[in-house]
Protein backbone atom coordinates (compact mmCIF):
# COMPACT_ATOMS: atom_id res chain seq x y z
CA UNK A 1 0.00 0.00 0.00
CA UNK A 2 1.19 3.51 -0.78
CA UNK A 3 3.35 2.71 -3.83
CA UNK A 4 3.08 5.23 -6.65
CA UNK A 5 4.12 6.07 -10.21
CA UNK A 6 4.15 9.61 -11.60
CA UNK A 7 4.76 10.06 -15.32
CA UNK A 8 4.44 12.95 -17.76
CA UNK A 9 3.69 11.69 -21.26
CA UNK A 10 5.27 14.35 -23.45
CA UNK A 11 6.70 17.83 -22.81
CA UNK A 12 5.62 19.69 -19.70
CA UNK A 13 3.88 18.01 -16.82
CA UNK A 14 5.48 16.53 -13.75
CA UNK A 15 8.86 17.69 -12.51
CA UNK A 16 10.60 15.23 -12.60
CA UNK A 17 8.79 13.74 -15.62
CA UNK A 18 8.94 10.17 -14.29
CA UNK A 19 9.19 8.81 -10.77
CA UNK A 20 8.55 5.35 -9.29
CA UNK A 21 8.15 4.98 -5.52
CA UNK A 22 7.64 1.42 -4.33
CA UNK A 23 8.44 0.95 -0.63
CA UNK A 24 7.06 3.54 1.82
CA UNK A 25 8.31 3.80 5.39
CA UNK A 26 5.24 5.49 6.87
CA UNK A 27 1.54 5.69 5.92
CA UNK A 28 -0.70 8.57 7.05
CA UNK A 29 -4.49 8.18 6.97
CA UNK A 30 -7.03 10.89 7.81
CA UNK A 31 -10.81 10.69 7.93
CA UNK A 32 -13.60 12.08 10.11
CA UNK A 33 -11.14 14.43 11.79
CA UNK A 34 -8.77 11.67 12.97
CA UNK A 35 -5.13 11.35 11.87
CA UNK A 36 -3.35 7.99 12.12
CA UNK A 37 0.25 7.04 11.35
CA UNK A 38 1.39 3.49 10.57
CA UNK A 39 4.70 1.87 9.86
CA UNK A 40 4.08 0.54 6.36
CA UNK A 41 4.27 -3.09 7.49
CA UNK A 42 2.03 -2.62 10.56
CA UNK A 43 -1.73 -3.00 11.04
CA UNK A 44 -1.96 -0.83 14.16
CA UNK A 45 -1.11 2.90 14.23
CA UNK A 46 1.68 4.30 16.39
CA UNK A 47 0.00 7.74 16.29
CA UNK A 48 -3.77 8.23 16.57
CA UNK A 49 -5.12 11.70 17.33
CA UNK A 50 -8.45 13.48 16.87
CA UNK A 51 -8.61 17.10 15.77
CA UNK A 52 -5.10 17.54 14.42
CA UNK A 53 -4.52 18.82 10.89
CA UNK A 54 -2.94 15.95 8.87
CA UNK A 55 -0.82 18.35 6.81
CA UNK A 56 0.86 19.58 10.01
CA UNK A 57 1.46 15.98 11.16
CA UNK A 58 2.86 15.07 7.73
CA UNK A 59 5.28 18.00 7.82
CA UNK A 60 6.48 16.86 11.24
CA UNK A 61 7.03 13.32 9.94
CA UNK A 62 9.07 14.59 6.99
CA UNK A 63 11.11 16.89 9.23
CA UNK A 64 11.84 14.21 11.83
CA UNK A 65 12.84 11.55 9.32
CA UNK A 66 15.09 14.02 7.50
CA UNK A 67 17.09 14.53 10.70
CA UNK A 68 18.15 10.87 10.59
CA UNK A 69 19.27 10.78 6.95
CA UNK A 70 22.97 11.21 6.10
CA UNK A 71 24.12 14.81 5.64
CA UNK A 72 25.51 13.80 2.25
CA UNK A 73 23.89 11.30 -0.02
CA UNK A 74 22.57 10.68 -3.51
CA UNK A 75 21.42 13.92 -5.13
CA UNK A 76 17.91 13.54 -6.46
CA UNK A 77 17.06 17.12 -7.42
CA UNK A 78 13.32 17.28 -6.94
CA UNK A 79 11.66 15.95 -4.95
CA UNK A 80 14.04 16.08 -1.98
CA UNK A 81 13.89 12.98 0.23
CA UNK A 82 12.04 12.19 2.39
CA UNK A 83 9.03 12.80 0.17
CA UNK A 84 5.34 12.13 0.71
CA UNK A 85 3.02 11.02 -2.07
CA UNK A 86 -0.38 12.45 -1.18
CA UNK A 87 -3.99 11.94 -2.21
CA UNK A 88 -6.49 14.49 -0.92
CA UNK A 89 -10.17 13.85 -1.58
CA UNK A 90 -12.35 16.70 -2.79
CA UNK A 91 -14.21 16.45 0.53
CA UNK A 92 -10.98 17.27 2.40
CA UNK A 93 -11.96 20.83 1.52
CA UNK A 94 -14.51 20.84 4.34
CA UNK A 95 -11.67 21.39 6.81
CA UNK A 96 -10.92 24.72 5.14
CA UNK A 97 -14.43 25.90 4.24
CA UNK A 98 -16.61 27.59 6.88
CA UNK A 99 -19.77 26.20 5.26
CA UNK A 100 -20.72 22.68 6.36
CA UNK A 101 -23.36 22.60 3.61
CA UNK A 102 -20.60 22.89 0.99
CA UNK A 103 -19.60 19.23 1.52
CA UNK A 104 -22.83 17.54 2.56
CA UNK A 105 -21.76 14.19 1.03
CA UNK A 106 -18.50 13.97 3.03
CA UNK A 107 -19.91 11.38 5.46
CA UNK A 108 -20.66 9.06 2.52
CA UNK A 109 -17.03 9.02 1.41
CA UNK A 110 -15.46 5.55 1.27
CA UNK A 111 -11.91 6.78 0.66
CA UNK A 112 -9.64 8.49 3.18
CA UNK A 113 -10.06 12.26 3.09
CA UNK A 114 -6.27 12.64 3.11
CA UNK A 115 -3.76 9.83 2.48
CA UNK A 116 0.02 10.00 2.32
CA UNK A 117 2.88 7.54 1.98
CA UNK A 118 6.41 8.63 2.93
CA UNK A 119 9.54 7.44 1.11
CA UNK A 120 13.27 7.94 1.45
CA UNK A 121 14.12 6.29 -1.86
CA UNK A 122 12.70 5.78 -5.32
CA UNK A 123 13.54 5.22 -8.98
CA UNK A 124 13.61 7.34 -12.13
CA UNK A 125 14.68 6.74 -15.71
CA UNK A 126 18.17 7.98 -16.51
CA UNK A 127 19.39 9.46 -19.81
CA UNK A 128 20.16 5.98 -21.14
CA UNK A 129 16.57 4.84 -20.67
CA UNK A 130 17.53 2.68 -17.69
CA UNK A 131 16.16 2.89 -14.15
CA UNK A 132 18.25 4.84 -11.66
CA UNK A 133 17.76 4.49 -7.91
CA UNK A 134 17.66 7.79 -6.02
CA UNK A 135 17.41 8.71 -2.37
CA UNK A 136 18.72 6.74 0.58
CA UNK A 137 19.09 3.18 1.80
CA UNK A 138 19.33 2.39 5.49
CA UNK A 139 17.35 2.79 8.70
CA UNK A 140 15.63 5.46 10.76
CA UNK A 141 16.11 4.60 14.45
CA UNK A 142 13.37 4.13 17.03
CA UNK A 143 12.38 7.37 18.69
CA UNK A 144 12.45 9.54 15.55
CA UNK A 145 8.92 10.48 16.66
CA UNK A 146 7.18 9.79 19.96
CA UNK A 147 6.02 6.18 20.02
CA UNK A 148 7.34 5.48 16.52
CA UNK A 149 9.15 2.23 15.70
CA UNK A 150 12.44 1.99 13.84
CA UNK A 151 12.05 2.16 10.06
CA UNK A 152 14.18 0.40 7.49
CA UNK A 153 14.43 1.18 3.78
CA UNK A 154 15.22 -1.55 1.21
CA UNK A 155 18.91 -2.42 0.89
CA UNK A 156 21.00 -0.61 -1.71
CA UNK A 157 21.38 -3.76 -3.80
CA UNK A 158 17.64 -4.44 -4.08
CA UNK A 159 16.70 -5.28 -7.70
CA UNK A 160 14.97 -2.51 -9.62
CA UNK A 161 11.18 -2.94 -9.89
CA UNK A 162 9.95 -4.41 -13.15
CA UNK A 163 6.22 -3.64 -12.91
CA UNK A 164 3.98 -0.80 -11.85
CA UNK A 165 2.62 -1.54 -8.35
CA UNK A 166 -1.10 -2.30 -8.34
CA UNK A 167 -3.81 -4.42 -6.77
CA UNK A 168 -4.79 -7.34 -8.97
CA UNK A 169 -8.45 -7.40 -9.94
CA UNK A 170 -10.63 -10.45 -9.38
CA UNK A 171 -13.48 -9.57 -11.72
CA UNK A 172 -14.82 -12.38 -13.90
CA UNK A 173 -17.24 -10.21 -15.83
CA UNK A 174 -16.89 -6.79 -17.42
CA UNK A 175 -19.24 -3.91 -18.10
CA UNK A 176 -18.54 -0.69 -19.96
CA UNK A 177 -18.49 2.51 -17.96
CA UNK A 178 -21.91 4.12 -17.81
CA UNK A 179 -23.10 7.35 -16.17
CA UNK A 180 -24.87 6.82 -12.85
CA UNK A 181 -27.16 9.80 -13.51
CA UNK A 182 -29.58 9.71 -16.46
CA UNK A 183 -30.05 12.48 -18.99
CA UNK A 184 -33.20 13.88 -17.39
CA UNK A 185 -31.67 14.21 -13.93
CA UNK A 186 -28.62 15.83 -15.49
CA UNK A 187 -30.86 18.21 -17.42
CA UNK A 188 -32.74 19.13 -14.24
CA UNK A 189 -29.44 19.90 -12.47
CA UNK A 190 -28.35 22.17 -15.34
CA UNK A 191 -31.69 23.98 -15.22
CA UNK A 192 -31.30 24.50 -11.47
CA UNK A 193 -27.83 25.99 -12.02
CA UNK A 194 -29.33 28.33 -14.63
CA UNK A 195 -31.83 29.52 -12.02
CA UNK A 196 -28.95 30.35 -9.65
CA UNK A 197 -27.14 32.13 -12.49
CA UNK A 198 -30.22 34.20 -13.32
CA UNK A 199 -30.65 35.13 -9.66
CA UNK A 200 -27.03 36.32 -9.48
CA UNK A 201 -26.04 33.72 -6.86
CA UNK A 202 -23.10 32.53 -8.97
CA UNK A 203 -21.39 33.21 -12.28
CA UNK A 204 -20.30 29.61 -12.93
CA UNK A 205 -20.64 26.17 -11.32
CA UNK A 206 -18.78 22.99 -12.20
CA UNK A 207 -21.19 20.06 -12.32
CA UNK A 208 -19.80 16.51 -12.37
CA UNK A 209 -21.20 13.19 -13.50
CA UNK A 210 -20.28 9.87 -11.81
CA UNK A 211 -19.59 6.76 -13.93
CA UNK A 212 -19.25 3.12 -12.96
CA UNK A 213 -18.33 -0.18 -14.61
CA UNK A 214 -16.29 -3.36 -14.16
CA UNK A 215 -13.03 -4.56 -15.65
CA UNK A 216 -11.06 -7.81 -15.65
CA UNK A 217 -7.87 -6.00 -16.72
CA UNK A 218 -5.22 -5.12 -14.17
CA UNK A 219 -4.68 -1.45 -13.31
CA UNK A 220 -1.12 -1.81 -14.62
CA UNK A 221 -2.42 -2.86 -18.06
CA UNK A 222 -4.97 -0.02 -18.09
CA UNK A 223 -2.31 2.54 -17.14
CA UNK A 224 0.09 1.22 -19.78
CA UNK A 225 -2.62 1.33 -22.47
CA UNK A 226 -3.53 4.90 -21.57
CA UNK A 227 0.10 6.05 -21.71
CA UNK A 228 0.54 4.52 -25.16
CA UNK A 229 -2.57 6.34 -26.39
CA UNK A 230 -1.42 9.75 -25.26
CA UNK A 231 -1.49 9.56 -21.48
CA UNK A 232 -1.51 12.88 -19.68
CA UNK A 233 0.80 15.65 -18.51
CA UNK A 234 0.21 14.57 -14.91
CA UNK A 235 -0.34 10.81 -15.12
CA UNK A 236 -0.24 8.92 -11.85
CA UNK A 237 -1.11 5.63 -10.22
CA UNK A 238 -1.29 5.13 -6.44
CA UNK A 239 -2.15 2.17 -4.21
CA UNK A 240 -4.60 3.34 -1.54
CA UNK A 241 -6.40 1.23 1.05
CA UNK A 242 -9.49 1.22 -1.17
CA UNK A 243 -7.88 0.32 -4.50
CA UNK A 244 -5.63 1.59 -7.29
CA UNK A 245 -6.05 5.22 -8.29
CA UNK A 246 -5.46 5.83 -12.00
CA UNK A 247 -5.08 9.49 -12.93
CA UNK A 248 -4.64 10.85 -16.45
CA UNK A 249 -4.99 14.48 -15.48
CA UNK A 250 -3.96 17.29 -17.85
CA UNK A 251 -4.12 19.92 -15.09
CA UNK A 252 -1.62 21.24 -12.53
CA UNK A 253 -3.27 22.27 -9.28
CA UNK A 254 -0.17 23.50 -7.48
CA UNK A 255 3.59 23.74 -7.94
CA UNK A 256 5.84 25.32 -5.33
CA UNK A 257 9.59 25.83 -5.52
CA UNK A 258 10.77 27.95 -2.60
CA UNK A 259 8.72 31.13 -2.68
CA UNK A 260 7.59 30.62 -6.30
CA UNK A 261 4.09 29.16 -6.60
CA UNK A 262 1.79 28.56 -9.54
CA UNK A 263 -1.41 26.90 -10.68
CA UNK A 264 -2.45 26.13 -14.26
CA UNK A 265 -6.25 26.16 -14.53
CA UNK A 266 -7.94 24.45 -17.46
CA UNK A 267 -11.35 25.58 -18.59
CA UNK A 268 -12.90 25.47 -22.05
CA UNK A 269 -13.21 22.23 -24.00
CA UNK A 270 -13.73 21.19 -27.62
CA UNK A 271 -13.82 17.64 -28.92
CA UNK A 272 -11.09 16.82 -31.44
CA UNK A 273 -12.87 15.50 -34.56
CA UNK A 274 -11.62 12.16 -35.83
CA UNK A 275 -10.40 13.56 -39.17
CA UNK A 276 -7.02 14.41 -40.65
CA UNK A 277 -7.07 18.06 -39.57
CA UNK A 278 -9.12 17.45 -36.42
CA UNK A 279 -6.58 19.07 -34.08
CA UNK A 280 -6.48 22.26 -36.14
CA UNK A 281 -10.28 22.35 -36.32
CA UNK A 282 -10.57 21.98 -32.54
CA UNK A 283 -7.97 24.68 -31.90
CA UNK A 284 -9.73 27.15 -34.21
CA UNK A 285 -13.19 26.37 -32.81
CA UNK A 286 -12.02 26.80 -29.23
CA UNK A 287 -10.25 30.08 -30.01
CA UNK A 288 -13.44 31.39 -31.63
CA UNK A 289 -15.77 30.34 -28.79
CA UNK A 290 -16.76 33.39 -26.74
CA UNK A 291 -18.45 31.09 -24.20
CA UNK A 292 -15.30 29.05 -23.55
CA UNK A 293 -13.05 32.10 -23.39
CA UNK A 294 -15.36 33.89 -20.96
CA UNK A 295 -15.68 30.75 -18.82
CA UNK A 296 -11.91 30.40 -18.73
CA UNK A 297 -11.13 34.03 -17.86
CA UNK A 298 -13.66 33.87 -15.02
CA UNK A 299 -11.78 30.96 -13.43
CA UNK A 300 -8.38 32.60 -14.01
CA UNK A 301 -9.62 35.61 -12.06
CA UNK A 302 -10.75 33.29 -9.26
CA UNK A 303 -7.35 31.56 -9.19
CA UNK A 304 -5.57 34.92 -9.10
CA UNK A 305 -7.66 35.81 -6.06
CA UNK A 306 -6.92 32.42 -4.41
CA UNK A 307 -3.15 32.77 -4.83
CA UNK A 308 -3.39 36.40 -3.73
CA UNK A 309 -4.43 35.17 -0.29
CA UNK A 310 -0.95 33.69 0.31
CA UNK A 311 1.25 35.73 -2.06
CA UNK A 312 2.99 39.07 -1.73
CA UNK A 313 0.84 42.00 -2.85
CA UNK A 314 1.16 42.67 -6.57
CA UNK A 315 3.17 39.52 -7.31
CA UNK A 316 0.40 37.41 -8.90
CA UNK A 317 0.67 37.36 -12.70
CA UNK A 318 -0.86 35.37 -15.56
CA UNK A 319 1.41 34.19 -18.39
CA UNK A 320 0.49 32.58 -20.73
CA UNK A 321 -3.26 33.30 -20.92
CA UNK A 322 -5.76 31.27 -22.99
CA UNK A 323 -3.22 28.79 -24.33
CA UNK A 324 -4.86 26.02 -26.45
CA UNK A 325 -3.46 22.64 -25.37
CA UNK A 326 -4.08 19.30 -27.10
CA UNK A 327 -5.00 16.24 -25.04
CA UNK A 328 -6.31 12.80 -26.01
CA UNK A 329 -9.83 13.25 -27.49
CA UNK A 330 -10.22 16.95 -26.52
CA UNK A 331 -8.61 20.40 -26.77
CA UNK A 332 -8.51 22.64 -23.67
CA UNK A 333 -7.66 26.26 -22.86
CA UNK A 334 -4.98 26.63 -20.18
CA UNK A 335 -3.44 29.59 -18.33
CA UNK A 336 -0.54 29.82 -15.87
CA UNK A 337 -1.17 31.85 -12.71
CA UNK A 338 2.03 32.58 -10.76
CA UNK A 339 3.03 34.46 -7.63
CA UNK A 340 5.60 34.96 -4.82
CA UNK A 341 4.62 33.43 -1.47
CA UNK A 342 4.56 35.58 1.63
CA UNK A 343 7.25 34.52 4.13
CA UNK A 344 4.60 33.73 6.75
CA UNK A 345 2.43 31.55 4.48
CA UNK A 346 2.29 27.96 5.79
CA UNK A 347 1.46 24.80 3.85
CA UNK A 348 -1.93 24.74 5.58
CA UNK A 349 -2.49 28.35 4.47
CA UNK A 350 -1.70 27.35 0.88
CA UNK A 351 -4.17 24.47 0.92
CA UNK A 352 -6.82 26.67 2.50
CA UNK A 353 -6.34 29.25 -0.26
CA UNK A 354 -6.53 27.00 -3.32
CA UNK A 355 -8.38 23.82 -2.28
CA UNK A 356 -10.54 22.58 -3.94
CA UNK A 357 -9.34 24.00 -7.27
CA UNK A 358 -11.39 26.81 -8.77
CA UNK A 359 -11.69 25.14 -12.17
CA UNK A 360 -13.67 22.26 -10.61
CA UNK A 361 -15.87 24.36 -8.33
CA UNK A 362 -17.06 27.69 -9.73
CA UNK A 363 -17.32 31.38 -8.99
CA UNK A 364 -17.72 32.70 -6.41
CA UNK A 365 -16.20 29.54 -4.97
CA UNK A 366 -17.98 29.26 -1.62
CA UNK A 367 -21.48 29.66 -3.03
CA UNK A 368 -20.66 27.37 -5.98
CA UNK A 369 -19.50 24.69 -3.52
CA UNK A 370 -22.87 24.81 -1.76
CA UNK A 371 -24.86 24.55 -4.99
CA UNK A 372 -22.69 21.70 -6.29
CA UNK A 373 -23.27 19.84 -3.04
CA UNK A 374 -27.05 20.21 -3.42
CA UNK A 375 -27.12 18.97 -7.02
CA UNK A 376 -24.56 16.14 -7.10
CA UNK A 377 -25.71 12.70 -5.96
CA UNK A 378 -22.69 11.66 -3.86
CA UNK A 379 -19.09 12.42 -2.89
CA UNK A 380 -16.42 13.04 -5.51
CA UNK A 381 -13.62 11.37 -3.54
CA UNK A 382 -10.14 11.66 -5.06
CA UNK A 383 -11.67 13.14 -8.21
CA UNK A 384 -11.21 16.95 -8.14
CA UNK A 385 -9.06 16.73 -5.00
CA UNK A 386 -5.25 16.60 -5.28
CA UNK A 387 -2.62 13.98 -6.20
CA UNK A 388 1.15 14.33 -6.18
CA UNK A 389 4.05 14.95 -3.81
CA UNK A 390 5.18 17.16 -0.93
CA UNK A 391 8.85 16.96 -0.02
CA UNK A 392 10.99 17.67 3.03
CA UNK A 393 11.79 21.19 1.77
CA UNK A 394 8.12 22.09 1.65
CA UNK A 395 8.06 22.07 -2.15
CA UNK A 396 4.94 20.77 -3.83
CA UNK A 397 3.82 19.15 -7.09
CA UNK A 398 0.10 18.32 -7.20
CA UNK A 399 -2.19 17.56 -10.10
CA UNK A 400 -5.88 18.33 -10.08
CA UNK A 401 -7.25 14.79 -10.51
CA UNK A 402 -9.68 15.03 -13.38
CA UNK A 403 -9.71 12.09 -15.85
CA UNK A 404 -9.15 10.06 -12.70
CA UNK A 405 -10.73 6.82 -11.50
CA UNK A 406 -10.45 4.17 -8.82
CA UNK A 407 -10.13 0.46 -9.65
CA UNK A 408 -11.04 -1.71 -6.68
CA UNK A 409 -9.66 -5.24 -6.16
CA UNK A 410 -13.07 -6.69 -7.12
CA UNK A 411 -12.76 -5.08 -10.57
CA UNK A 412 -15.30 -2.32 -10.03
CA UNK A 413 -14.35 1.01 -11.57
CA UNK A 414 -15.60 4.46 -10.64
CA UNK A 415 -14.76 7.85 -12.07
CA UNK A 416 -16.34 11.24 -12.76
CA UNK A 417 -16.39 13.76 -15.57
CA UNK A 418 -17.32 17.40 -15.18
CA UNK A 419 -17.68 20.78 -16.82
CA UNK A 420 -18.30 24.42 -16.04
CA UNK A 421 -21.88 25.65 -16.46
CA UNK A 422 -22.46 29.31 -17.35
CA UNK A 423 -25.47 31.30 -18.52
CA UNK A 424 -25.28 30.21 -22.17
CA UNK A 425 -24.47 26.54 -21.49
CA UNK A 426 -26.77 24.11 -23.30
CA UNK A 427 -27.48 20.91 -21.41
CA UNK A 428 -27.32 18.66 -24.51
CA UNK A 429 -23.87 19.97 -25.40
CA UNK A 430 -22.71 19.60 -21.79
CA UNK A 431 -23.99 16.00 -21.72
CA UNK A 432 -21.99 15.18 -24.83
CA UNK A 433 -18.91 16.90 -23.38
CA UNK A 434 -19.16 14.62 -20.34
CA UNK A 435 -19.12 11.61 -22.66
CA UNK A 436 -16.19 12.99 -24.66
CA UNK A 437 -14.16 13.38 -21.48
CA UNK A 438 -14.96 9.82 -20.38
CA UNK A 439 -14.11 8.38 -23.80
CA UNK A 440 -10.35 8.27 -23.17
CA UNK A 441 -10.84 6.25 -19.97
CA UNK A 442 -13.43 3.96 -21.59
CA UNK A 443 -11.04 3.14 -24.44
CA UNK A 444 -8.17 2.51 -22.00
CA UNK A 445 -10.31 -0.01 -20.10
CA UNK A 446 -11.03 -1.89 -23.33
CA UNK A 447 -7.33 -2.26 -24.14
Amino acid sequence: MGAAVLVANGPGGWDPPALLLTTPLVILRFRDGRTRLYASDADEPFFDEQGVQPIVVLQQVLHNIKQHLPAAGPKAGKPAFPVAVVAAAYEFGRWFSPHESAFRHADELEEDEFFASVFIDGYRPDTRGETERIGYAGAVPEGWMAGAPALKAPPADQPDPTIIPHYSTRAVDESELQPEVDRELYRAAIERIHEHLSAGDIYQANLTLPWKGRTARTPEDIFDTALKRGGANYGMTLLTPQGTVLSFSPELLLRRRGDDIQTRPIKGTFRIPNVADGVAQAREALAASEKDRAEHVMIVDLERNDLGRVCEAGSVKVDPLLLPVEHPTVMHLESWVKGKLRPDATLVDIFAAVFPGGSVTGAPKKRALEIISELESGPRGIYCGALGWIDADGDIELNLPIRTGLVRPDGSVRLHTGGGIVADSEWEREWEEMRDKARFFIEALKG
